[in-house]
């Protein structure tokens, strides 16, 4: 069974359905709320575990409450939790997330600073035993010591670019194996709107597979200098929360199994998609037979 391990980020999320989007200064009565497990890396190894891999984490969260429940939710989706740490006194992540009718969601956090602490590093004691690596980079030490334990190791690695890192650049671009870009951050970091034109640049700078996901306008991605397009499948939209770091751990996945890359960014689509269609964030993943199942339908 192939393992995948994800660092970074553990989020408890509260999300919130209203049926119309909240003004400044006014109340807003939610239609439904859901508790989950959120967090960038913590989500793409639910979603690891959900599609039947083995699924590790890596993280820091607090001792406290909150914490208790981010490890609840994780031993649920059967998620190894043997490698988080806890510290002592200080608030795990949480999240107030608003999903309005379309599946538009906004997404208000707090992660206390302490958790980033620049003197804890991933080492490859960590990884061992993964086929492949993932990281965000919320935990910036984190994630990039993990980088360079799996080159360490000969493992693919891969990093959810979602945000300009204010530290490690270099590493971030020059380290993994693949690199799968948010549009904002992609446009950040290339200095263009133009999703192709801003991979394009990006991979003049790099040696790794490159992508960026867009939403419901699909995911580009570069193979041998070509710029290719995987369309995004079309779906009933409920609530978009977490449908990028379904899609990041999907594609670990099958980067772990071996599949080919075409393949592999489909099947990672297909599985952001159907999260797409049911409300809660990670409460929504679909498990392998549900995938396969709705890839075979939509082929129809």
């Amino acid at each position: 069974m192939t393992t995948v391990t994800a660092v970074g980020l553990a989020v408890l999320d509260f999300v919130f359905g209203v049926d119309t989007g909240p003004e400044r200064g006014r109340k807003v009565f939610a239609s439904s709320l859901t508790e989950a497990g959120g967090g960038p890396a913590a989500t793409a190894a639910v979603t690891v575990a959900a599609l039947g891999g083995t699924a590790r984490f890596v993280g820091r969260i607090g001792d406290d409450t909150v914490g208790d429940r981010i490890v609840e939710d994780f031993a649920g989706w059967h998620v190894d939790t043997g490698r988080l740490r806890r510290i002592p006194g200080v608030p795990s992540p949480l999240s107030s997330v608003v999903v309005e009718p379309d599946g538009e969601r906004t997404i208000v956090n707090y992660t206390d600073p302490r958790l980033h602490a620049p003197t804890d590093i991933v080492t490859a004691d960590d990884l061992r035993g993964a086929d492949v690596v993932l990281a965000d980079l919320r935990w910036p030490t984190g994630g990039l010591s993990a980088l360079a334990a799996a080159a360490e190791l000969g493992l693919p690695s891969i990093v959810d670019f979602d945000e300009t890192p204010e530290q490690g650049l270099v590493e971030a671009l020059e380290t993994p194996t693949h690199i799968v870009f948010s549009a904002p951050a992609l446009a950040a970091l290339s200095n263009t709107g133009d999703p192709t034109a801003g991979l394009e640049s990006i991979n003049r700078r790099t040696d790794a597979w490159v992508a960026v996901t867009l939403g419901s306008r699909g995911v580009l991605w570069i193979d041998d200098g070509v710029v290719v397009h995987t369309p995004a499948y079309d779906v009933n939209t409920v609530d978009t929360l977490g449908a990028g770091d379904v899609f990041h751990g999907a594609f670990a996945l099958g980067l772990g199994e071996g599949r080919p890359i075409r393949e592999i960014v489909q099947r990672a689509a297909a599985t952001a998609a159907l999260k797409c269609e049911r409300f809660g964030g990670r409460a929504g993943i679909p498990t392998l037979a549900e995938v396969e199942t709705f890839m075979k339908e939509y082929a129809r």
